[in-house]
């Protein structure tokens, strides 16, 4: 008798993803998923032009390193960083993880590991430039890449453990229907790290405000925007830590939710 074929992360995800979306599913030669095809999300700034190229791909390092010093973002390759955010995720073997805005799945990668052979960690972008570099460089037996979109959100209602958004909230069109999607397929006491930037002063409407958005092309979110935002949306033990220009939220799911 002809044993069975183990299931691939890639078979895992799709029975994530919600029937209706799963006949949008085509699977390509480069290593990942796609489910926009043509439909990509409208490009508003300048910086999502540049990042659905590959120009930007080929000096995604460079241009990281100089979006972060805009915006006072610690680098998260550092091992202190990699370290804080595995432990603010509290993964367990054979947890799923989400990757949301995964660019070229630095973080991804190393999620894979921590959960094991049991768990998965699903990175979604909608750059076919980052997917590619991340599929190629950041791969494992336990991580699946996706291209789609973070405000649609292909999956059904509470189906992951944890989420990560990692220098990438401030480049949605949408934020907030971003973190609706989130609350909806995180799992009750699921745990968020959100890494995005922070208005100087804490006040987007500042003139200072106004022109690091105009010259980095991030959005700047107010002091309280991101805590409220996840209060709203059923998340408790909210910590927030700033520094400069940016910040990291870690939450968790209510489990009334």
């Amino acid at each position: 008798m002809a044993k069975t074929a183990p299931r691939t992360a890639m078979d895992r995800t799709r029975d994530l993803i919600d029937p209706l979306w799963r006949n949008d599913i085509h699977f390509n030669e480069n290593g990942y998923a796609d489910l926009l095809g043509h439909h990509e999300p409208p490009v508003h700034r300048a910086i999502q032009r540049l990042m659905r190229t590959e120009l930007y791909s080929a000096i995604y390092e460079f241009g990281r390193n100089t979006a972060r010093r805009v915006i006072g973002v610690t680098s998260p390759l550092r091992t202190d960083d990699r370290s804080d955010i595995i432990e603010a995720l509290r993964l367990q073997p054979g947890a799923t993880v989400l990757d949301v805005g995964c660019g070229p799945g630095n973080f991804t990668g190393l999620f894979g590991p921590v959960v094991g052979d049991d768990g998965l960690v699903i990175g979604l972008d909608a750059s076919h430039q980052m997917l590619r570099v991340a599929a190629a460089d950041n791969s494992g037996p336990n991580i699946a890449y996706l291209r789609a979109d973070a405000e649609n959100l292909p999956f059904t209602d509470h189906t992951v453990d944890a989420v990560t958004c990692l220098a990438a909230l401030y480049l949605i069109n949408d934020p907030f229907r971003t973190l609706d999607e989130i609350a909806r397929v995180l799992r009750s006491g699921g745990r968020i790290v959100i890494l995005t930037s922070l208005a100087p002063g804490g006040s987007p409407d500042s003139l200072q405000s106004v022109a690091v958005q105009r010259f980095s092309g991030c959005r700047m979110f107010g002091r309280q925007e991101i805590v409220d935002s996840l209060r709203e949306r059923g998340f408790v033990d909210i910590d927030q830590q700033t520094g400069g220009l940016a910040q990291r939220v870690i939450a968790t799911k209510s489990t009334a939710h």
